[in-house]
């Protein structure tokens, strides 16, 4: 039957930890000790069972893959030589498994005039259409593959973002009036709300020469800046940043706020202080 990223991405984790696995599509199973049984059957990785309550601490229920990679993950993590096992294992089911598992429950609604579409949702399109004359099994057999390079991504993912919470713990520190300056760039976005402060600016290397300055936004993800550039240097640059600003190596100011640069650090650092104190005062009004 309808297939979806619950059972796709359970198939793919579990094609990862073994080496010889067999793959039988079925819509009833009766659970033994001989076979892993996902999504069907009654048993331990079963989340439609009645009775079924298990979920995690921010309320979303575990689906078959949360199940599965609850009891496989670190396994699975181990087999690939992963050093921080159980960060990566937490970050990781925060950036895939979480979602696939909130989706696939109905714990999750988009609001939005437009189509957003979400790993569930691109898994659905390899369903076979009603109007198309396409084998249910290949559909499936092909979503996997899919599945499997979002699944490697999402890997590595996680394991780059778990190394970077470890270099932005040693550099919190060195943070002075909520400023963190990094000497090269890295994603520094997810470890900074993982780690829980109040950084309000990051100041790294431009990959164009110079330094830039970046807000930290109110939520992860989020456009809105804690506290934003100043809104009078707004789409400015070079000489109109300069002379508005004062700062004079300014190079640009996004009109959104949320990014400036300058061609010193220390004229970046005076773009932050600007606007920091700026905004106290704003608040104040």
């Amino acid at each position: 039957g309808n297939f979806h990223a619950d059972d796709v991405f359970s198939t793919v984790l579990l094609e990862n930890l073994y080496d010889n696995i067999t793959l039988i599509r079925l819509t009833e199973f009766d659970s033994d000790d001989k076979h892993i049984a996902y999504d069907i059957g009654l048993g331990k990785f079963d989340h439609h069972q009645a009775g079924y309550d298990k979920k995690r601490a921010n309320g979303i229920h575990y689906c078959g893959f949360g199940l599965l990679w609850q009891e496989y993950g670190r396994e699975y993590l181990k087999k690939i030589n992963v050093t921080n096992i159980e960060d990566t294992f937490n970050v990781f089911d925060y950036l895939l498994v979480n979602m696939i598992d909130a989706i696939d429950n109905g714990e999750f609604d988009i609001k939005s005039d437009f189509n957003v579409l979400t790993v569930s949702n691109l898994i659905e399109l390899f369903r076979p259409k009603f109007n198309e004359d396409k084998n249910e099994d290949i559909a499936f057999l092909e979503a996997v593959e899919f599945a499997k390079i979002i699944f490697d991504l999402l890997i590595k993912d996680a394991i780059s973002k778990v190394d970077s919470i470890n270099i932005i713990r040693e550099k919190l520190p060195t943070v002075e009036n909520k400023l963190l300056i990094l000497e090269d760039y890295i994603p520094y976005e997810f470890a900074l709300f993982q780690l829980k402060n109040d950084i309000e600016f990051v100041i790294y290397p431009s990959t164009r020469g110079g330094y830039a300055a970046h807000t930290v936004p109110k939520r992860y993800k989020g456009m809105t800046p804690k506290v934003p550039f100043n809104p009078e240097w707004a789409g400015l640059r070079n000489s109109k940043l300069q002379k508005e600003s004062g700062v004079s190596t300014a190079r640009f100011c996004h009109n959104k706020l949320f990014i400036a640069s300058a061609g010193e650090l220390e004229d970046a650092i005076k773009l932050v202080r600007l606007s920091q104190r700026a905004h106290k005062i704003n608040s104040i009004k």
